[in-house]
């Protein structure tokens, strides 16, 4: 049929407007009304998320704690345990040879 997909029907009577992404500046009013913007916005909102981002940090914390916990060995099974490889006995000690002493 001839037509690429974006062009399959066709609606009349709706208008659209729209600007070239080239011409369009993104960092426009960065400076001049996004920063100043931004400590009005963070205490209008705190109360918002920061109750649920600190009860949430805490659950997280405790179960991290309680899992390490629970992963942890019990030191009162290890007491009467004996060493499976123990250090090798020492070497003799080799017996110096000390001059004769002469007689007078």
């Amino acid at each position: 049929m001839g037509k690429h997909f974006g062009e399959l029907a066709t609606i009349r009577g709706i208008v659209y407007y729209r600007l070239s992404p080239h011409e369009l500046n993104p960092l426009a009013g960065l400076i001049s009304r996004g920063l100043p913007n931004v400590l009005p916005r963070t205490t209008a909102t705190i109360l918002y998320w920061l109750p649920p981002f600190i009860l949430g940090y805490a659950w997280y914390a405790s179960v991290e704690h309680a899992f390490l916990q629970s992963k942890r060995k019990n030191p009162k099974d290890y007491l009467n345990e004996v060493d499976p490889n123990p250090p090798p006995p020492p070497l003799p000690e080799e017996k110096k040879c000390e001059p004769k002493k002469k007689k007078k």
